[in-house]
């Protein structure tokens, strides 16, 4: 059993405990917005025992996304409660925005508590040559087998990220103009303008990418903003393949992260590396110069896995 799974769900549920003594000791809020937050906060303790039912079937990367989203929604909530009441209860009906931006950040802070308790479990040895093929493995290297790592790179260009990146920017500026004009307050119009520019960034970021291998490992850093993008330590590295790389496979065209991988294919798809890491997950990045370029590329980065291998192996 992951026991740090355990805790991160045991987070997620205790906001219902703590909403139920609140409500007890504090019953001058709201009866209707104590029937609300009472909602959402039990939804999240349900859905958090249904993660730790689910353990072997939900994968721990969305399992500790999904956990931290519901504890940081059910704190948030117990936290709007506890300001309310505090604060005499809710007037008119409503919450003021002091109060609801408190509960944003408190929630904010109790889903990253969450995320850090669930932490990531790492595959055994055995699980790891499993999900590594054979000859894509890495081997320590000595002895004659040590050389200098030659650094390799390769520049990828992805307009689909680019058009994502302008046409999620415009979204977010037409939501902003409607929730201004309808007087929606000044909290949700600072929570829009975090997220889509935060999401703007992002997609540009990935827009125009270096990929580099070098003695301690690969990165990818965007050519648009002085910004590393991806960096997996040599000693992160359990394998590394050339593999042709199809978007109907790996998710699609783009920037496409999941549970147990994230890929980076630029086009229709083709030739690129896919980098195997010791935690179990893959990297996969297209390489738009071929074949040729894609396995000198491996090479260089199975060479310096390799003789990191060997050197913390101690042997």
């Amino acid at each position: 059993m992951n026991w740090r799974r355990v805790a991160a769900g045991v987070w997620a549920i205790l906001p219902l405990a703590a909403l139920l003594v609140t409500t007890v000791t504090m019953p001058t809020v709201d009866p209707a917005l104590t029937a609300r937050l009472m909602a959402v906060v039990v939804l999240c303790a349900l859905g958090a025992a249904v993660m730790a039912v689910l353990q072997r079937v939900v994968p721990q990367s969305w399992s500790r996304w999904a956990l931290a989203a519901l504890a940081g929604v059910g704190w948030g909530a117990w936290l709007l409660h506890l300001l309310t009441a505090s604060r005499g209860g809710s007037q008119d009906g409503g919450v003021s925005q002091p109060v609801l931006l408190a509960a944003l950040l408190g929630a904010v802070v109790a889903g990253a508590v969450g995320y850090a308790v669930h932490g990531r479990r790492r595959p055994t040895p055995a699980q790891l040559r499993a999900l590594v093929p054979e000859r894509s493995r890495v081997q320590a290297l000595r002895g004659r087998q040590v050389r200098e790592v030659r650094p390799w790179s390769t520049d990828l260009d992805s307009r689909t990220m680019r058009v994502i990146g302008w046409g999620v920017l415009a979204v977010f500026a037409v939501a902003l103009v409607v929730v201004l004009v309808g007087g929606q307050g000044w909290v949700a119009a600072l929570v829009l303008v975090l997220v889509g520019a935060g999401t703007w960034a992002l997609a540009l970021a990935w827009s125009a990418v270096r990929v580099e291998v070098d003695v301690d490992g690969l990165e990818v850093r965007s050519r648009v903003a002085p910004v590393r993008l991806v960096r997996v330590p040599a000693e992160e590295v359990a394998g590394v393949a050339v593999q042709d790389l199809d978007p109907m496979r790996w998710g699609g065209i783009g920037l496409r992260p999941s549970p147990d991988r994230t890929s980076f294919i630029v086009d229709e798809g083709g030739p690129g590396l896919v980098v195997y890491r010791r935690d179990g997950r893959r990297l996969a990045l297209q390489v738009t110069e071929g074949d040729a370029v894609a396995r000198d590329g491996a090479r260089e980065l199975l060479q310096a896995a390799g003789q990191r291998l060997a050197t913390t192996s101690g042997s």
